[in-house]
């Protein structure tokens, strides 16, 4: 359903803020394959440890796109075994499609709000193989951030402190 029509996601959507128009457009003129390239280094980096023990084996070739419809970015990306993740510039058909806004996937990783209030209320949707779907978010749930260590629990807390001033002065409600 479109969040438009969907009038669970309609009222979510007016809370929250989304990146305006204005600082979205030089997102989109970034070609696709940069935005995978710089997300899977990204991942690479912050899940070193995860992904030499093997964590996310149930991914492997497995294609999945990251839609942020706010920033209208789309990241496509799998993940190559001990590689870690890689960029999908083969353009093949996803086996999962992760749909929302910033401000919605921030919260999600932030754990500002429930992973399930999110996709109960369709502010983040999953389209394509449910099953793949739910084991990734229920192992982004029983993730333990601090533990990670390194530069991830730094980062996490440096974007809820963005998250707030965002809410505050730069977000505008959709």
């Amino acid at each position: 359903m479109n969040p438009t029509t969907d009038p669970i996601a309609s009222s979510q959507s007016s809370r929250r803020p989304t990146l305006p128009a204005l600082l979205a457009l030089p997102l989109t003129l970034i070609p696709g394959p940069v935005h995978s390239i710089t997300l899977t280094t990204a991942l690479n980096v912050l899940f070193a440890a995860c992904i030499r023990e093997g964590e996310f084996a149930f991914l492997r070739d497995r294609v999945l796109a990251i839609q942020v419809r706010d920033a209208q970015v789309e990241y496509r990306l799998r993940f190559a075994g001990p590689a870690g993740f890689v960029p999908d510039l083969a353009e093949q058909s996803p086996d999962l499609t992760i749909g929302g806004t910033i401000y919605d996937f921030l919260a999600l990783a932030t754990r500002r709000e429930d992973s399930d209030t999110l996709f109960f209320n369709r502010r983040v949707v999953m389209e394509g193989d449910t099953a793949l779907g739910l084991e990734l978010k229920n192992w982004l749930d029983g993730m333990d951030l601090e533990a990670l260590g390194g530069l991830l629990p730094p980062l996490l807390r440096a974007t809820n402190g963005l998250m707030a001033a965002y809410e505050r002065f730069g977000g505008r409600a959709a």
